[in-house]
């Protein structure tokens, strides 16, 4: 099993533009760091076999969820548990497993099976995605 963090808040898929007859990916420069990171971590040849993908996306609270004041990082009690606003979770995982493709996998048809999560930081936590990737013997 292999474990990747790519540090920051995590990014989704943004739709591809089309502009004086081209077609462009507006991600494409946030991809570029996240794939920095992604080859840091993941210094082994891509798995050739059935994938397994555990993500879990971790997202900067806003700003509403917190007091003002003196009690500025304590969270309202009306804020949300659950991370249920956008941007979708299918965005997010699109994003990364571009990113991750060629690098940790020849092709993300191999990937077989797949959880995925987004939540809130916690008390002392920075914003990040953990990325499990696991081979399993295709025999």
């Amino acid at each position: 099993m292999k474990y990747i963090k790519i540090t920051g808040n995590p990014i989704s898929q943004k739709r591809h533009r089309f502009a004086r007859g081209f077609v462009y990916d507006p991600s494409s420069k946030d991809k570029k760091q996240v794939i920095y990171q992604v080859v840091e971590q993941f210094k082994e040849k891509p798995m050739e076999g059935p994938v397994y993908i555990d993500f879990t996306f971790i997202c900067k609270r806003p700003k509403s969820h917190y007091r003002t004041g003196k009690f500025a990082n304590i969270l309202k009690h009306t804020a949300p548990e659950f991370m249920v606003k956008k941007p979708d979770i299918d965005n997010y995982i699109k994003f990364y497993m571009d990113c991750m493709n060629k690098i940790c996998y020849l092709d993300d048809s191999q990937v077989y099976s797949m959880v995925a999560r987004k939540r809130y930081v916690e008390e002392d936590e920075e914003p990040c995605v953990e990325i499990l990737l696991e081979e399993v013997d295709g025999d």
